[in-house]
């Protein structure tokens, strides 16, 4: 067994190619301890190290120092051997510069010192070697914000549109920065450009926006944020409406109208006959403005005359502002009138408590004489039991005891054969409110 052994090992060490690669080992492993233990010392460089300022004596006066974004961000280079420097990391180097005493606001040049934190490594070069500082005390405050459209072609109306004024996506925005700065800020814009190929516009856009600062001079603007826009979840933006041109006849609405007069309106007169309106040009198309609506309970024989002033919640809008008012004329013809007592008319409760019972009194309050319009062969077939009267009782006061006076809300004649005629005028009742045993 021990011959067996010593001729392995002889024919092992007698192989020239185990000889080789075992002298090419040894020749690497050799070479690698003496470039890590007694070579030159090599260099590298350690990028976007984040320096910080030492404002201790500055602050004793609360002055801050305010530095544009990235500005404290500087690269070194560090020497030593291979092994001490390849492992080093941003966190190993401390780059710091010092404010001193500061009592006035303005621009400094602050030097960056550094150094390791690991042994053995030294510092070469900072770069940038220096930063430009604005100190002064931190201030902020609210300004209104106006909106710029740099192409005023864009803002120009063309057939058939109207190009608004353009509005910012906030009205005021609180400002911080120097306190010397604030103090000298003029304005806020919000600053944008239309893409030429959105001319000419004919629809409503909102675009984005730069902020922008009007100070009396340039010293420390750069330095002004604005905290309540300019980031993705809450960009600057301009707002540019834009309303669609028409002229449409002028009309108006009805309510409380018999069946009948849904196919046949009356005629109605409005001065004046058509007006020019704007609107969102996404909405429906308008054929007609709406001046008002008129309660058929409102309208009497022959000719009613209303004015009605500009209804500012139309989604239309007039363009000629000097119209103020609208006369409107409903000519019903020759349709006659007669009075029937109500008081004994059926009785509708609208919007009940379940929890509560209501009793109604119609005695004394006008119901004896209830004036009925329409044709006068239609109002002779008119009973007293056709009637129907109907009272909401939602603002009723539960807890009161006795009777509570409340307006009626509709008197309905219940006639199938009938749908010509209507009730003119407005009621009351008295109605007395219980809790349920």
């Amino acid at each position: 067994m021990k011959r067996i052994k010593t001729d392995f090992f002889e024919k092992i060490f007698y192989n020239n190619k185990f000889l080789f690669v075992l002298s090419l080992i040894l020749s690497i492993t050799l070479w690698a301890t003496v470039k890590i233990n007694y070579s030159e010392n090599t260099t590298r460089t350690i990028t976007e190290v984040k320096a910080t300022i030492d404002n201790t004596l500055a602050s004793e006066n609360d002055f801050v120092p305010f530095v544009e974004k990235g500005g404290l961000n500087v690269d070194v280079e560090v020497s030593g051997k291979s092994y001490n420097i390849n492992s080093l990391k941003k966190d190993d180097i401390i780059v710091e510069a010092s404010s001193g005493y500061i009592d006035s606001a303005g621009y400094k040049v602050l030097t960056f010192s550094a150094r390791s934190n690991e042994t053995g490594v030294d510092i070469t070069s900072v770069n940038p070697s220096s930063v430009t500082v604005f100190f002064d005390r931190k201030a902020n405050d609210a300004f209104n914000v106006e909106a710029n459209i740099k192409n005023t072609e864009a803002l120009e109306s063309t057939d058939g549109y109207f190009v608004g004024k353009p509005v910012p996506s906030l009205s005021t925005v609180n400002v911080s920065g120097p306190a010397s700065v604030i103090e000298n800020l003029k304005k806020v814009s919000f600053v944008a450009k239309v893409d030429k190929s959105l001319l000419p516009l004919t629809q409503t856009i909102d675009v984005p926006a730069t902020i922008s600062y009007e100070t009396d001079s340039k010293r420390g603007k750069e330095f002004l944020v604005c905290s309540d826009v300019g980031d993705k979840s809450n960009p600057a933006t301009i707002t540019i409406p834009v309303s669609k041109l028409k002229t449409v006849k002028t009309t108006v609405k009805f309510v409380g109208q018999p069946k009948y007069y849904d196919e046949n309106p009356p005629r109605v007169v409005v001065d004046p006959a058509q007006v020019e309106i704007s609107y969102n040009p996404t909405d429906e198309e308008y054929d007609s403005y709406n001046v008002a609506t008129i309660d058929f309970s409102k309208l009497q024989s022959g000719k009613n005359t209303f004015e009605f002033g500009v209804d500012e919640k139309n989604a239309a809008s007039l363009v000629d502002k000097s119209i103020k008012t609208f006369k409107v004329t409903v000519d019903l013809g020759s349709v006659s009138e007669t009075a029937i007592d109500a008081s004994a008319a059926n009785i509708v409760f609208l919007n009940q408590s379940k929890d509560h019972k209501y009793t109604a009194s119609l005695k004394n309050m006008g119901l004896d004489t209830v004036t009925i319009i329409g044709p006068k062969r239609s109002l002779e077939k008119i009973t007293a039991d056709m009637l129907q009267i109907e009272i909401n009782v939602s603002s009723l006061d539960t807890s009161l005891s006795g009777y509570q006076r409340v307006s009626i809300s509709n008197i309905s004649i219940r006639s199938e054969e009938i749908n010509d005629c209507w009730v003119y005028g407005s009621y009351r009742a008295k109605v007395a409110v219980s809790e349920k045993k």
